[in-house]
């Protein structure tokens, strides 16, 4: 197999200077929008056998703006995987079909059950509940876009479940590369696995600390709440009604006397959908980015780009 070809499995895959360079195609489009002739004749897979609003129409939007298309699914029924056919298999075939792939499949090991049958870079938009590696330089891109300033030192606070959630356990060692520092209310009892903040402090993280979010909702630069049930993600077998009405018991929702402790300049985004996470009155307030217009297509044309090594 051509060992050109970069693949995006996990968070780790990209270097600092491959995040910088997205960061770049991102704010180039932003600046001067996406030409349509960008990706003429390219073609993305998008293999999504779990549910997605954003993630999947996001690239499924940009390679059309781009002026390329797409082929995909959303259930094995249309796919010979109903006959037998391995996950495997299938991907090999779609890398036949596409320029592009990206993925959701509810095994842990699903992404990296693809990849070495992928002819085609191949990206991970949720692989079980282990890793969603889009999201990392996703949130670089809209960290960027809503503050408006170079992401350096920022200061992250986290608040909800984070062992549970796919985004942030893939976001985390990259924030390292940035120099970030971490503070993090996990409802007492939801922890980030030891082994992802080891990656972090390794990758250059200022900090990581626990503490209650009243103690440091009004130092930080971006506040991130998780969804705090994973339903659709982690299987009810693998998480108990103990914990589930743990953290429903636990999980304040963000509210509009939290945003009054929030600073002006920082800004509030919640890991999407939005369940019980945060007030709907909350939505209005200029800095709940969760609820403004984003900018998935622009996302979407500079990782395309990116992976498909298009010149910008």
């Amino acid at each position: 197999m051509d060992k050109k070809i970069r693949h995006l499995i996990s968070s780790k895959d990209f270097s600092k200077e491959d995040y910088d360079e997205i960061l770049r195609r991102f704010n180039y489009f932003v600046e001067n929008g996406i030409s349509p002739d960008l990706a003429r004749g390219k073609v993305v897979a998008t293999l999504f056998l779990q549910p997605s609003t954003r993630t999947m129409n996001m690239f499924q939007a940009a390679i059309i703006k781009m002026g390329g298309g797409w082929v995909g699914v959303t259930d094995t029924k249309p796919l010979s995987m109903d006959k037998g056919e391995t996950w495997e298999e299938t991907i090999r075939e779609y890398s036949c079909f596409a320029d592009m792939i990206a993925m959701r499949h509810p095994d842990d090991d699903s992404a990296e059950r693809a990849a070495p049958y992928s002819y085609i870079p191949l990206v991970n938009g949720g692989s079980g509940s282990r890793e969603h590696a889009v999201a990392t330089p996703w949130v670089l891109c809209t960290m960027r876009y809503y503050l408006k300033r170079d992401l350096q030192n920022l200061k992250i606070g986290i608040y909800g479940t984070p062992e549970i959630n796919r985004c942030i356990k893939a976001m985390m060692p990259i924030f390292g590369y940035y120099g970030m520092d971490i503070v993090i209310d996990d409802l007492g009892h939801f922890p980030v696995p030891k082994e992802i903040e080891q990656q972090a402090l390794k990758n250059g993280a200022k900090g990581i600390r626990y503490d209650k979010l009243d103690n440091f909702i009004g130092d930080v630069d971006v506040l991130f709440l998780t969804r705090g049930l994973q339903k659709g993600i982690i299987p009810a077998d693998k998480f108990s009604k103990e914990k589930e009405e743990l953290v429903l018991k636990k999980y304040r929702p963000i509210n509009k006397q939290d945003m009054k402790k929030l600073r002006q300049d920082a800004i509030l985004y919640m890991l999407k959908p939005r369940i019980f996470e945060v007030e709907k009155d909350v939505d209005d307030d200029p800095r709940a980015c969760y609820s403004k217009k984003e900018p998935y297509n622009e996302f979407g044309a500079a990782l395309i780009s990116f992976c498909l090594d298009i010149k910008i």
